[in-house]
């Protein structure tokens, strides 16, 4: 019951993250500004405090890519983005077929990135994760 009731509320944190940055069906609008773009991120599972790895965001011809990620079978994903303000927020889904999907959203505001991404796979609790980071020049 635990189980359920904490990948319920896992599931509603990663919903109001989408819907706060902007994103429903309706409004999602393509913007090309994130294409040829890459950031270095520093990525830290949610409520573990000083635990952090390198990763790299590549979009490229509308594909989004975690280098990290690769080695866990999830490849190249479309992404959706959108311009807010002085801002640009994204979401993509890759997907692995051994390791699940890995839902990302994010917000571009300048050379600085931030977001989150949730990882589930059948049989084990969601895993949300929070980055931030840099444009790589």
């Amino acid at each position: 019951m635990k189980r359920i009731v904490f990948s319920t509320l896992l599931l509603f944190v990663f919903a109001v993250g989408l819907s706060i940055f902007g994103f429903n069906q309706n409004n999602a609008a393509a913007d090309e500004s994130l294409d040829g773009k890459s950031f270095q991120i520093k990525v830290a599972e949610h409520g573990k405090d000083g635990e952090s790895s390198d990763d790299e965001l590549i979009f490229k011809d509308g594909k989004f890519f975690s280098t990290d990620c690769e080695q866990y079978g999830f490849g190249k994903a479309p992404y959706e983005s959108m311009s807010k303000g002085d801002s640009t927020l994204f979401k993509a889904v890759a997907t692995s077929k051994k390791e699940g999907k890995a839902e990302w959203e994010g917000k571009v505001t300048g050379d600085n990135i931030a977001g989150t991404f949730m990882w589930s796979k059948e049989g084990q609790d969601p895993i949300i994760y929070t980055y931030e980071g840099m444009l790589k020049k």
